[in-house]
């Protein structure tokens, strides 16, 4: 009696867990479009970092109706005008977030304005310069904001169109406090480079 109880419990529980799987959707989207880039803060100054085309892809799951958990590439090849000396010094440079987020959607059924938000860690890569001047990989906290709309041509493929705010913090100092108010811990960060970027995306929902 116990076995059988066991089975039939398992039973159950397998198919609410098949069910409510396969009402959730995998998203796969590829998008390129173009990076808007601040000057760069530096402790040494202030420098030019050219606009330029980025591109990458996003990895959704639906953990409900609307709403998506997401994993985001994105890339940005790019140069930065650097002076070393009193020279200017071009360095190519990449800018490369790996991020997770959320996106939250509404709107009718083939018409969905969407709010995302993220973060991870963005890779600046130096390279390609005539000096040995600031070559080689920088790692730094970053979040990202964004919003769009996502547009359904049917069940299985979309168009995706999204404005995308990526900021990378460098994080100065960490203090931790005490007395007789209680224990307090502040944190301090900048923001070395702002980029705006607009793009547009093909989906593929599996």
């Amino acid at each position: 009696m116990k076995t059988m109880r066991k089975i039939i419990t398992m039973i159950v529980f397998g198919t609410i867990l098949i069910s409510y799987t396969a009402a959730q959707g995998i998203e796969l989207t590829a998008f390129t479009g173009y990076s808007f880039n601040s000057q760069a803060n530096t402790y040494y100054g202030k420098y030019k970092v050219d606009d330029s085309q980025n591109y990458g892809g996003i990895l959704g799951y639906e953990l409900a109706p609307d709403m998506f958990v997401e994993f985001m590439y994105n890339r940005t090849d790019t140069r930065i005008d650097y002076y070393y000396q009193s020279v200017l010094e071009p360095l190519d440079m990449s800018v490369e977030y790996f991020q997770i987020g959320g996106l939250k959607q509404i709107g009718a059924d083939n018409l969905k304005p969407f709010g995302a938000a993220s973060l991870g860690m963005v890779r600046f890569n130096m390279k390609n310069s005539a000096t040995n001047v600031n070559q080689g990989d920088v790692w730094k906290l970053a979040a990202t904001f964004g919003g769009g709309v996502k547009i359904l041509l049917g069940e299985r493929l979309g168009i995706r169109l999204q404005a995308r705010l990526g900021l990378p913090m460098d994080f100065s100092g960490l203090w931790l406090s005490g007395g007789s108010g209680g224990a307090g811990v502040s944190a301090s960060f900048r923001i070395p480079l702002v980029q705006l970027d607009f793009s547009a995306g093909l989906t593929l929902r599996l």
